[in-house]
């Protein structure tokens, strides 16, 4: 999914205004920090998005016959392909 930057800025905005309304939230470092910080993890997702992504469709592309995009078959081997690789590339978070 491809978000301009404004976006991502916007929707960090929009996190932070909301944790800082919630009562039971407290930030433990200034709130641009965080923003800041919610940026770089938001990019690094859509980073690794758009890499599986290509990765899928590399893998469709290179069946030994042609599969048009936007068909049934299509649809179905993106899925499969795209989970498999999201699988591999799953960020191990602790």
């Amino acid at each position: 999914m491809r978000l301009s930057r404004a976006k991502v800025n916007f929707l960090s905005r929009q996190i932070i205004d909301a944790l800082q309304a919630h009562p039971s939230v407290q930030l433990f470092r200034d709130p641009n920090s965080v923003r800041l910080a919610i940026v770089e993890i938001m990019q690094e997702e859509l980073r690794r998005d758009d890499y599986i992504d290509r990765k899928a469709r590399q893998k469709i592309a290179s069946q030994k016959r042609d599969i048009p995009e936007g068909g049934r078959e299509w649809e179905i081997l993106y899925r499969q392909y795209y989970r498999e690789e999201f699988d591999r590339h799953r960020p191990v978070r602790g």
